[in-house]
Protein backbone atom coordinates (compact mmCIF):
# COMPACT_ATOMS: atom_id res chain seq x y z
CA UNK A 1 0.00 0.00 0.00
CA UNK A 2 1.10 3.55 -0.71
CA UNK A 3 -0.06 7.07 -0.05
CA UNK A 4 -2.02 9.12 -2.58
CA UNK A 5 1.06 10.41 -4.36
CA UNK A 6 2.92 7.08 -4.14
CA UNK A 7 5.99 8.73 -2.63
CA UNK A 8 5.54 6.78 0.65
CA UNK A 9 5.46 2.99 0.82
CA UNK A 10 3.44 1.88 3.84
CA UNK A 11 5.15 -0.75 5.99
CA UNK A 12 2.06 -2.15 7.72
CA UNK A 13 2.11 -5.53 9.40
CA UNK A 14 -1.67 -5.50 8.98
CA UNK A 15 -4.47 -3.23 7.77
CA UNK A 16 -7.52 -3.27 10.05
CA UNK A 17 -11.02 -2.08 9.12
CA UNK A 18 -13.45 -2.55 12.02
CA UNK A 19 -17.17 -2.42 11.22
CA UNK A 20 -18.68 -1.46 14.60
CA UNK A 21 -17.85 0.56 17.68
CA UNK A 22 -17.49 -2.61 19.75
CA UNK A 23 -15.07 -4.07 17.23
CA UNK A 24 -13.13 -0.81 17.09
CA UNK A 25 -12.80 -0.75 20.89
CA UNK A 26 -11.63 -4.36 20.97
CA UNK A 27 -9.07 -3.80 18.21
CA UNK A 28 -7.65 -0.76 20.00
CA UNK A 29 -7.63 -2.51 23.38
CA UNK A 30 -5.90 -5.65 22.13
CA UNK A 31 -3.34 -4.17 19.71
CA UNK A 32 0.00 -3.05 21.12
CA UNK A 33 0.84 -0.63 18.30
CA UNK A 34 -1.73 1.05 16.06
CA UNK A 35 -1.78 3.98 13.67
CA UNK A 36 -4.90 5.59 12.18
CA UNK A 37 -5.08 6.22 8.43
CA UNK A 38 -7.77 7.98 6.42
CA UNK A 39 -7.62 8.47 2.65
CA UNK A 40 -3.79 8.73 2.78
CA UNK A 41 -3.82 12.10 1.05
CA UNK A 42 -0.58 12.86 2.85
CA UNK A 43 2.93 13.40 1.51
CA UNK A 44 5.12 12.42 4.45
CA UNK A 45 5.31 9.51 6.92
CA UNK A 46 2.53 10.72 9.25
CA UNK A 47 0.19 7.84 8.29
CA UNK A 48 2.86 5.15 8.07
CA UNK A 49 3.57 2.39 10.57
CA UNK A 50 5.63 -0.79 10.86
CA UNK A 51 2.83 -2.24 12.99
CA UNK A 52 -0.95 -2.16 12.41
CA UNK A 53 -2.81 0.52 10.48
CA UNK A 54 -6.51 1.12 11.18
CA UNK A 55 -9.02 2.66 8.79
CA UNK A 56 -12.63 3.58 9.67
CA UNK A 57 -14.24 3.64 6.23
CA UNK A 58 -16.27 0.46 6.96
CA UNK A 59 -17.73 1.82 10.20
CA UNK A 60 -21.42 2.89 10.30
CA UNK A 61 -21.78 6.01 8.14
CA UNK A 62 -23.37 8.16 10.83
CA UNK A 63 -24.80 11.56 9.84
CA UNK A 64 -27.21 12.81 12.53
CA UNK A 65 -28.35 16.43 12.30
CA UNK A 66 -29.50 18.28 15.41
CA UNK A 67 -31.35 21.41 14.20
CA UNK A 68 -31.76 22.73 17.74
CA UNK A 69 -28.01 22.96 18.32
CA UNK A 70 -27.03 23.68 14.70
CA UNK A 71 -24.77 20.65 14.72
CA UNK A 72 -24.25 17.30 13.04
CA UNK A 73 -22.75 14.15 14.49
CA UNK A 74 -20.68 12.37 11.84
CA UNK A 75 -18.59 9.23 11.55
CA UNK A 76 -14.95 10.30 11.56
CA UNK A 77 -14.09 8.03 8.63
CA UNK A 78 -16.50 9.73 6.23
CA UNK A 79 -15.18 11.90 3.41
CA UNK A 80 -16.34 15.51 3.09
CA UNK A 81 -17.78 14.60 -0.29
CA UNK A 82 -20.00 12.02 1.42
CA UNK A 83 -21.15 14.37 4.17
CA UNK A 84 -21.72 17.59 2.21
CA UNK A 85 -24.53 16.49 -0.17
CA UNK A 86 -26.48 14.94 2.72
CA UNK A 87 -26.21 18.13 4.76
CA UNK A 88 -27.34 20.24 1.82
CA UNK A 89 -30.29 17.99 1.03
CA UNK A 90 -31.56 18.64 4.55
CA UNK A 91 -30.99 22.39 4.31
CA UNK A 92 -27.64 22.64 6.10
CA UNK A 93 -24.01 23.51 5.34
CA UNK A 94 -20.50 23.57 6.71
CA UNK A 95 -19.05 27.06 6.66
CA UNK A 96 -16.00 26.00 4.62
CA UNK A 97 -14.35 23.12 2.79
CA UNK A 98 -10.84 22.18 1.69
CA UNK A 99 -9.79 22.32 -1.97
CA UNK A 100 -10.52 18.62 -2.44
CA UNK A 101 -13.77 16.97 -1.22
CA UNK A 102 -12.37 13.43 -1.55
CA UNK A 103 -10.41 13.49 1.73
CA UNK A 104 -11.50 12.00 5.05
CA UNK A 105 -12.94 14.20 7.77
CA UNK A 106 -10.74 12.73 10.50
CA UNK A 107 -7.51 12.98 8.51
CA UNK A 108 -8.24 16.57 7.54
CA UNK A 109 -9.10 17.71 11.05
CA UNK A 110 -6.27 15.82 12.74
CA UNK A 111 -3.63 17.53 10.58
CA UNK A 112 -5.06 21.07 10.59
CA UNK A 113 -6.31 21.13 6.99
CA UNK A 114 -8.13 24.29 5.88
CA UNK A 115 -9.98 26.20 3.22
CA UNK A 116 -9.57 29.94 2.75
CA UNK A 117 -11.03 33.23 3.91
CA UNK A 118 -9.91 36.25 5.93
CA UNK A 119 -12.65 35.45 8.48
CA UNK A 120 -12.69 31.65 8.07
CA UNK A 121 -10.83 29.40 10.47
CA UNK A 122 -9.50 25.99 9.47
CA UNK A 123 -11.75 22.93 9.33
CA UNK A 124 -10.85 21.74 12.84
CA UNK A 125 -12.67 24.77 14.24
CA UNK A 126 -15.97 23.30 13.04
CA UNK A 127 -15.57 20.65 15.75
CA UNK A 128 -17.81 20.98 18.82
CA UNK A 129 -16.93 17.62 20.37
CA UNK A 130 -14.92 14.46 19.75
CA UNK A 131 -15.67 10.87 20.65
CA UNK A 132 -12.45 8.91 20.64
CA UNK A 133 -11.31 5.46 21.70
CA UNK A 134 -8.38 5.67 24.10
CA UNK A 135 -5.46 3.25 24.32
CA UNK A 136 -7.41 1.12 26.81
CA UNK A 137 -10.38 0.82 24.46
CA UNK A 138 -12.49 3.31 26.44
CA UNK A 139 -14.86 5.60 24.51
CA UNK A 140 -14.29 9.13 25.74
CA UNK A 141 -16.39 12.22 24.91
CA UNK A 142 -14.45 15.50 24.81
CA UNK A 143 -16.23 18.79 24.15
CA UNK A 144 -15.21 22.44 24.26
CA UNK A 145 -15.62 22.61 28.05
CA UNK A 146 -12.83 20.04 28.47
CA UNK A 147 -9.34 21.57 28.94
CA UNK A 148 -7.93 18.88 26.63
CA UNK A 149 -10.18 19.85 23.72
CA UNK A 150 -7.87 22.46 22.17
CA UNK A 151 -5.01 19.98 22.27
CA UNK A 152 -6.73 16.92 20.87
CA UNK A 153 -8.77 18.26 17.95
CA UNK A 154 -5.64 18.63 15.82
CA UNK A 155 -4.04 15.68 17.58
CA UNK A 156 -1.95 14.00 14.84
CA UNK A 157 -3.63 10.70 15.72
CA UNK A 158 -1.93 10.57 19.12
CA UNK A 159 -4.78 11.02 21.60
CA UNK A 160 -6.72 7.97 20.45
CA UNK A 161 -8.71 6.71 17.48
CA UNK A 162 -11.43 9.26 16.70
CA UNK A 163 -14.80 7.52 16.35
CA UNK A 164 -17.02 10.50 15.55
CA UNK A 165 -17.26 14.28 15.63
CA UNK A 166 -19.96 16.81 16.39
CA UNK A 167 -19.56 19.63 13.86
CA UNK A 168 -21.04 23.13 13.66
CA UNK A 169 -23.43 23.63 10.76
CA UNK A 170 -25.48 26.53 9.39
CA UNK A 171 -28.31 26.95 6.89
CA UNK A 172 -27.30 26.07 3.35
CA UNK A 173 -26.08 28.93 1.17
CA UNK A 174 -25.01 29.74 -2.37
CA UNK A 175 -21.56 30.62 -3.72
CA UNK A 176 -20.61 32.25 -7.02
CA UNK A 177 -17.05 31.66 -8.22
CA UNK A 178 -15.16 34.16 -10.38
CA UNK A 179 -11.53 34.19 -11.58
CA UNK A 180 -9.49 37.38 -12.04
CA UNK A 181 -6.48 36.37 -14.17
CA UNK A 182 -2.91 37.64 -14.25
CA UNK A 183 -2.87 39.96 -11.27
CA UNK A 184 0.75 41.07 -10.69
CA UNK A 185 2.36 39.68 -7.58
CA UNK A 186 3.49 43.14 -6.46
CA UNK A 187 -0.12 44.38 -6.68
CA UNK A 188 -1.16 41.53 -4.38
CA UNK A 189 1.64 42.37 -1.95
CA UNK A 190 0.72 46.06 -1.74
CA UNK A 191 -2.98 45.38 -1.18
CA UNK A 192 -2.83 41.95 0.39
CA UNK A 193 -5.55 42.18 3.05
CA UNK A 194 -7.91 44.11 0.79
CA UNK A 195 -7.51 41.75 -2.20
CA UNK A 196 -7.62 38.55 -0.16
CA UNK A 197 -10.67 39.90 1.68
CA UNK A 198 -12.59 40.63 -1.54
CA UNK A 199 -14.78 37.55 -1.23
CA UNK A 200 -15.85 34.92 1.29
CA UNK A 201 -13.05 32.59 0.15
CA UNK A 202 -10.07 33.69 -1.94
CA UNK A 203 -7.06 31.89 -3.43
CA UNK A 204 -4.18 33.28 -5.48
CA UNK A 205 -2.37 30.86 -7.81
CA UNK A 206 1.12 31.62 -9.12
CA UNK A 207 4.19 29.71 -10.33
CA UNK A 208 6.79 32.37 -9.32
CA UNK A 209 8.14 32.63 -12.87
CA UNK A 210 9.64 35.78 -14.37
CA UNK A 211 6.20 37.18 -15.24
CA UNK A 212 5.40 37.41 -11.49
CA UNK A 213 1.63 37.22 -11.99
CA UNK A 214 -1.14 34.97 -10.68
CA UNK A 215 -4.83 34.14 -10.98
CA UNK A 216 -7.18 35.20 -8.18
CA UNK A 217 -10.00 32.73 -7.45
CA UNK A 218 -12.87 34.41 -5.59
CA UNK A 219 -15.84 32.58 -4.08
CA UNK A 220 -18.63 35.05 -3.25
CA UNK A 221 -21.48 34.32 -0.83
CA UNK A 222 -25.12 35.06 -1.69
CA UNK A 223 -25.15 38.77 -0.80
CA UNK A 224 -21.59 39.75 -1.73
CA UNK A 225 -21.07 42.10 -4.68
CA UNK A 226 -18.86 40.73 -7.48
CA UNK A 227 -16.46 43.47 -8.69
CA UNK A 228 -15.95 43.93 -12.40
CA UNK A 229 -12.20 44.01 -11.79
CA UNK A 230 -9.69 43.41 -8.99
CA UNK A 231 -6.08 44.56 -8.99
CA UNK A 232 -6.47 45.83 -12.54
CA UNK A 233 -7.76 42.48 -13.81
CA UNK A 234 -11.24 42.04 -15.29
CA UNK A 235 -13.43 38.99 -14.62
CA UNK A 236 -12.44 35.96 -16.66
CA UNK A 237 -14.69 34.88 -19.53
CA UNK A 238 -13.39 31.31 -19.58
CA UNK A 239 -12.89 28.53 -17.05
CA UNK A 240 -9.52 27.92 -15.38
CA UNK A 241 -7.68 25.06 -13.69
CA UNK A 242 -5.21 25.97 -10.89
CA UNK A 243 -2.45 24.63 -13.16
CA UNK A 244 -2.77 26.63 -16.41
CA UNK A 245 -1.74 23.73 -18.67
CA UNK A 246 -4.43 21.36 -17.33
CA UNK A 247 -8.00 21.05 -18.70
CA UNK A 248 -10.38 22.70 -16.18
CA UNK A 249 -13.19 20.16 -16.73
CA UNK A 250 -12.70 18.73 -13.21
CA UNK A 251 -12.96 22.16 -11.55
CA UNK A 252 -16.09 23.45 -9.89
CA UNK A 253 -18.16 25.87 -11.99
CA UNK A 254 -16.91 29.42 -12.42
CA UNK A 255 -18.00 32.48 -14.45
CA UNK A 256 -20.23 33.68 -11.58
CA UNK A 257 -22.78 30.90 -11.95
CA UNK A 258 -24.55 30.41 -8.60
CA UNK A 259 -24.29 27.03 -6.94
CA UNK A 260 -24.63 25.68 -3.44
CA UNK A 261 -21.69 25.74 -1.04
CA UNK A 262 -20.65 22.11 -1.61
CA UNK A 263 -20.56 22.72 -5.38
CA UNK A 264 -18.26 25.76 -5.21
CA UNK A 265 -16.12 25.96 -2.03
CA UNK A 266 -13.86 23.12 -3.15
CA UNK A 267 -11.82 23.72 -6.29
CA UNK A 268 -12.63 20.29 -7.71
CA UNK A 269 -15.90 18.50 -8.39
CA UNK A 270 -16.79 15.47 -6.31
CA UNK A 271 -17.72 13.35 -9.33
CA UNK A 272 -14.23 13.69 -10.79
CA UNK A 273 -12.20 11.30 -8.65
CA UNK A 274 -8.60 12.54 -8.60
CA UNK A 275 -6.07 10.16 -10.09
CA UNK A 276 -2.91 9.39 -8.17
CA UNK A 277 -0.98 12.61 -8.38
CA UNK A 278 2.44 13.02 -9.92
CA UNK A 279 3.13 15.64 -7.29
CA UNK A 280 4.57 16.35 -3.86
CA UNK A 281 3.01 19.00 -1.63
CA UNK A 282 4.45 21.35 0.96
CA UNK A 283 2.68 24.12 2.84
CA UNK A 284 3.94 26.74 5.26
CA UNK A 285 1.97 29.10 7.51
CA UNK A 286 3.15 32.60 8.48
CA UNK A 287 1.56 35.48 10.33
CA UNK A 288 -0.68 37.40 7.93
CA UNK A 289 0.88 40.69 8.97
CA UNK A 290 4.11 39.39 7.39
CA UNK A 291 2.40 38.38 4.13
CA UNK A 292 4.06 40.92 1.82
CA UNK A 293 7.54 40.27 3.22
CA UNK A 294 7.10 36.49 3.18
CA UNK A 295 5.88 36.57 -0.44
CA UNK A 296 8.87 38.72 -1.34
CA UNK A 297 11.25 36.26 0.32
CA UNK A 298 9.82 33.35 -1.66
CA UNK A 299 9.72 35.30 -4.93
CA UNK A 300 13.49 35.78 -4.72
CA UNK A 301 13.78 32.01 -5.16
CA UNK A 302 11.45 32.08 -8.17
CA UNK A 303 14.09 31.03 -10.70
CA UNK A 304 14.80 27.87 -8.67
CA UNK A 305 11.19 27.16 -7.73
CA UNK A 306 9.38 27.64 -11.02
CA UNK A 307 10.96 24.82 -13.12
CA UNK A 308 10.13 22.27 -10.40
CA UNK A 309 6.64 23.50 -9.58
CA UNK A 310 3.16 22.74 -10.82
CA UNK A 311 1.60 25.65 -8.90
CA UNK A 312 1.58 27.62 -5.62
CA UNK A 313 -1.65 28.60 -3.88
CA UNK A 314 -1.80 31.48 -1.40
CA UNK A 315 -4.71 31.47 1.07
CA UNK A 316 -5.67 33.10 4.35
CA UNK A 317 -6.91 31.50 7.58
CA UNK A 318 -8.32 33.24 10.65
CA UNK A 319 -6.62 32.73 14.02
CA UNK A 320 -7.76 30.06 16.47
CA UNK A 321 -6.82 28.53 19.83
CA UNK A 322 -6.20 24.94 18.76
CA UNK A 323 -2.69 24.10 19.89
CA UNK A 324 -1.20 22.49 16.78
CA UNK A 325 -2.84 24.42 13.95
CA UNK A 326 -0.82 26.62 11.64
CA UNK A 327 -3.09 29.50 12.63
CA UNK A 328 -2.70 29.11 16.41
CA UNK A 329 -3.27 32.61 17.86
CA UNK A 330 -2.37 34.44 14.66
CA UNK A 331 -4.22 35.36 11.47
CA UNK A 332 -2.36 33.42 8.85
CA UNK A 333 -1.11 33.31 5.27
CA UNK A 334 -0.79 29.76 3.92
CA UNK A 335 1.81 29.30 1.16
CA UNK A 336 1.15 26.00 -0.58
CA UNK A 337 3.46 24.38 -3.14
CA UNK A 338 2.42 21.58 -5.48
CA UNK A 339 5.76 20.29 -6.74
CA UNK A 340 6.60 18.03 -9.64
CA UNK A 341 7.66 14.55 -8.52
CA UNK A 342 11.39 15.13 -8.83
CA UNK A 343 14.15 14.57 -6.28
CA UNK A 344 15.53 17.99 -7.19
CA UNK A 345 12.69 19.61 -5.21
CA UNK A 346 14.05 18.69 -1.78
CA UNK A 347 17.03 21.11 -1.67
CA UNK A 348 14.69 23.85 -2.94
CA UNK A 349 12.14 23.06 -0.20
CA UNK A 350 14.93 23.55 2.34
CA UNK A 351 15.71 26.94 0.78
CA UNK A 352 12.04 27.94 0.96
CA UNK A 353 11.93 27.00 4.64
CA UNK A 354 15.13 28.97 5.28
CA UNK A 355 13.60 32.01 3.55
CA UNK A 356 10.47 31.74 5.72
CA UNK A 357 12.26 31.02 8.99
CA UNK A 358 12.51 34.74 9.95
CA UNK A 359 8.69 34.72 9.90
CA UNK A 360 8.44 31.73 12.27
CA UNK A 361 6.72 29.58 9.65
CA UNK A 362 4.78 26.51 10.72
CA UNK A 363 4.53 23.49 8.38
CA UNK A 364 1.39 21.60 7.47
CA UNK A 365 1.52 18.31 9.37
CA UNK A 366 0.47 16.20 6.37
CA UNK A 367 2.94 17.59 3.85
CA UNK A 368 6.71 17.52 3.25
CA UNK A 369 8.94 19.70 5.44
CA UNK A 370 12.48 19.55 6.81
CA UNK A 371 12.16 21.39 10.15
CA UNK A 372 13.33 19.48 13.22
CA UNK A 373 11.73 18.99 16.64
CA UNK A 374 13.63 21.88 18.20
CA UNK A 375 12.38 24.33 15.59
CA UNK A 376 8.79 23.05 15.77
CA UNK A 377 8.80 23.49 19.54
CA UNK A 378 9.87 27.12 19.04
CA UNK A 379 6.92 27.94 16.76
CA UNK A 380 4.22 25.81 18.43
CA UNK A 381 4.09 27.32 21.95
CA UNK A 382 1.98 24.48 23.36
CA UNK A 383 4.12 21.63 22.03
CA UNK A 384 5.51 20.58 25.42
CA UNK A 385 2.04 20.62 26.98
CA UNK A 386 0.68 18.62 24.05
CA UNK A 387 3.38 16.02 24.46
CA UNK A 388 2.70 15.73 28.22
CA UNK A 389 -1.05 15.32 27.63
CA UNK A 390 -0.51 12.63 24.99
CA UNK A 391 1.87 10.73 27.28
CA UNK A 392 -0.74 10.80 30.05
CA UNK A 393 -3.43 9.48 27.69
CA UNK A 394 -1.20 6.89 26.06
CA UNK A 395 1.70 5.99 28.38
CA UNK A 396 2.62 2.91 26.32
CA UNK A 397 2.83 5.06 23.16
CA UNK A 398 0.42 2.82 21.31
CA UNK A 399 -0.46 5.43 18.69
CA UNK A 400 2.95 6.93 17.91
CA UNK A 401 5.03 6.20 14.82
CA UNK A 402 8.46 7.20 13.55
CA UNK A 403 7.08 10.54 12.33
CA UNK A 404 5.63 11.60 15.67
CA UNK A 405 8.68 10.32 17.60
CA UNK A 406 10.89 12.47 15.41
CA UNK A 407 8.94 15.69 15.69
CA UNK A 408 7.74 15.46 19.27
CA UNK A 409 11.19 14.55 20.63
Amino acid sequence: MQNWSKNVDFNDRGYLQPESLAELQEVVRSTAKLRARGTAHCFNEIANTSSYAINLSKMPQTIEINPESNSVTVAAGLKYGELAPVLHQQGWALNNLASLPHISIVGSISTGTHGSGIKNQNLANQVLSIDLVTAEGELRHIDRTNPAFNALVVGLGLGGIVYQYELKIEPTFEIRQVIYPEIPLDVLQRGFDQIMGTAYSVSYFTNWDSDQVGNLWCKFRDSEVIPESIGGSAKADKKYHPIPSVDPVACTDQLGEPGYWHERLSHFKLDFTPSVGEEIQTEFFVDRKDAAAAIEAVSKLGAEISPLLWITELRTIAADDLWLTGAYQRDTLAIHFTWKKDDAIYPVIEKVEAALRPFNYRPHWGKVFTADARYLKSVYPKMSEFKALVEALDPTKKFENSFTRRFLA
